[in-house]
């Protein structure tokens, strides 16, 4: 089952480059702009890890997961909480962290997972990483994959056709429960000479 959600939110770890390149033809290719500048990439960095921070400070510490993921400050939630309450100061914590705008929490209702369930959470990114790395239509785009509870979220800033390809990839994975789509949707450009550097 596939459940998207209209959230403006990747995180791309480009160093600040200006672009991704796609695969196109032999003399072209296609450029997928990211618009932030590399001081904001490095915000959303920085909210990621003190909103995953949160899960390991009091009260929360040894009983909620919480994992974030950033785009210009726009933050998805993943993890587990075991009552409402908390589920709710966790968002309102992470509303706090400087740099965040807006929230999209996607924190479960239930215990935090065993080691067990986070080895087969991290079995199935890893499956699904490289098939997204393999698969031609794919070619140069960065994906982030989050894997909760089976449940794979993807990020990344991407056209809507790679988006798609993204999301059949990762559904078609074994172990997989379900997708969360978490795009950011950006126009591409044709360019001449494709082995430009970034």
């Amino acid at each position: 089952m596939i459940r998207s959600f209209v959230i403006l939110c990747a995180v791309l770890n480009m160093s600040g480059c200006a672009g991704l390149f796609i695969a196109g033809a032999a003399t072209t290719a296609n450029i997928v702009t990211d618009t932030r500048s590399t001081k904001q990439i490095w915000q959303d960095n920085n909210i990621e890890f003190e909103v995953a921070a949160i899960g390991n400070k009091a009260p929360f510490k040894g009983k909620v997961r919480v994992v974030a993921s950033s785009y210009n400050g726009t933050v998805v939630l993943m993890g587990q909480a075991p009552t409402q309450e908390w589920n709710n100061e966790l968002e309102r914590r992470a509303r706090e962290v400087e740099g965040v705008k807006n929230v999209h929490n996607q924190i479960k209702l239930k215990e935090p997972l065993t080691v067990t369930q986070i080895s087969n959470d991290s079995w199935i990114t890893t499956k699904v990483k490289s098939s997204l790395l393999t698969d031609s239509e794919l070619n140069g785009i960065k994906v982030k994959v989050i894997t909760e509870d089976s449940e794979v979220f993807l990020f990344g800033y991407v056209t809507p056709a790679q988006g798609e390809r993204a999301t059949e990839i990762a559904r078609n994975i074994s172990g997989v429960k379900q997708v969360i789509k978490g795009f950011q949707y950006g126009e591409t450009e044709s360019v001449e000479n494709s082995t430009a550097n970034l």
